[in-house]
């Protein structure tokens, strides 16, 4: 499959930043509420995306995701604070750096793929020799060119989001803002717009979703959400590890503790049983639990997780 890559579309606009920018998107005490004198939905938000970086935005639902997507994309006003995207804080001028793919999109049934996607070309005033190459590859893309000329109507769930991510697309942004993508996906549809994600490599990514499988496939880091404000972010690549929660013979301590690599929790005892909370790396903890075996050590393994969920948990679930 060929890669989509992201090139600034020609366009009545002002000229693109320098390619020594860093800083794709940045977010200065944003503020907002939906009424006045209601608790704000966003409170204070400052967080900065780097260009190529792939952040995943997770929170429970209510914790503004879907609000700070839709700010950045100018569909919202801030109360207060500033949203600059690629140097650029004029909504108009930085709305050709973006694409958007909503959970739901409503209207898109009497049309068909050609039709929506030569619609929305002519929204960021592609010219039409620029704009009809630019359809067929997204066709292409989005495995849609044999139905092309159908109605949208008739399209499964996975169909209708291949579309979405195709017309966002559309006019060549550098960044990608993608609210929930996979809900209401069956399997089939997961792996196809799944495959079609992990083309888009040079995207720089804001993914909002609450599915933590999703983030630690198509992330790089992390921002948690809780009651409209920023409270942790970290970088996926320092989170490779798992963490076992098992039951063993007191035995375990011992030959467990002066391993390298691990970190070692004891939980509780109870005569000679204990419960430890292993962490390292997946396959140093699966060499560990064969080396308990062969010591004739037996592992009763209760529960395994990654560091990402436990962070969930601190940040989300138990804050």
């Amino acid at each position: 499959m060929k890669q989509i890559k992201p090139v600034v579309a020609e366009m009545e606009t002002s000229p693109p930043p320098s390619s020594d920018t860093e800083i794709a998107i940045a977010l200065s005490g944003v503020r907002k509420a939906y009424a006045r004198g209601a608790l704000p939905v966003l409170d204070g938000v400052d967080l900065t995306v780097l260009a190529g970086e792939r952040i995943g935005l997770v929170g429970a639902n209510g914790s503004g995701k879907t609000t700070l997507l839709r700010l950045v994309m100018n569909f919202l006003t801030p109360d207060e604070g500033e949203i600059v995207v690629w140097g650029e804080s004029s909504p108009e001028k930085a709305r050709r750096f973006l694409g958007f793919v909503p959970e739901h999109q409503e209207g898109l049934e009497n049309f068909t793929p050609r039709e929506l996607l030569s619609l929305a070309a002519r929204m960021y005033g592609m010219p039409r020799k620029e704009a009809l190459p630019r359809i067929e590859e997204l066709l292409a893309f989005a495995r849609l060119t044999d139905v092309a000329d159908r109605l949208v109507a008739g399209f499964s769930k996975g169909m209708v989001q291949r579309l979405q991510i195709a017309l966002a697309l559309i006019h060549s942004p550098r960044v990608l803002l993608l609210d929930e993508p996979m809900s209401g996906l069956d399997p089939s549809g997961q792996q196809e717009v799944g495959e079609m994600l992990f083309q888009l490599q040079d995207y720089t990514l804001i993914y909002a979703s609450h599915h933590l499988e999703e983030i630690e496939a198509y992330c790089t880091a992390v921002v948690f959400l809780h009651r409209g404000q920023i409270i942790h972010k970290t970088d996926l690549q320092n989170l490779d590890q798992e963490i076992l929660t098992i039951d063993v013979d007191r035995r375990a301590v011992e030959f467990l503790q002066h391993r390298e690599g691990i970190q070692l929790r004891l939980l509780h005892e109870r005569e000679e049983k204990v419960r430890l909370e292993v962490s390292g790396s997946p396959s140093l903890l699966q060499s560990l639990l064969v080396a308990l075996a062969d010591q004739g050590i037996t592992v009763e393994r209760l529960r395994s997780r990654s560091v990402l969920e436990e962070l969930y948990q601190r940040y989300v679930v138990h804050r």
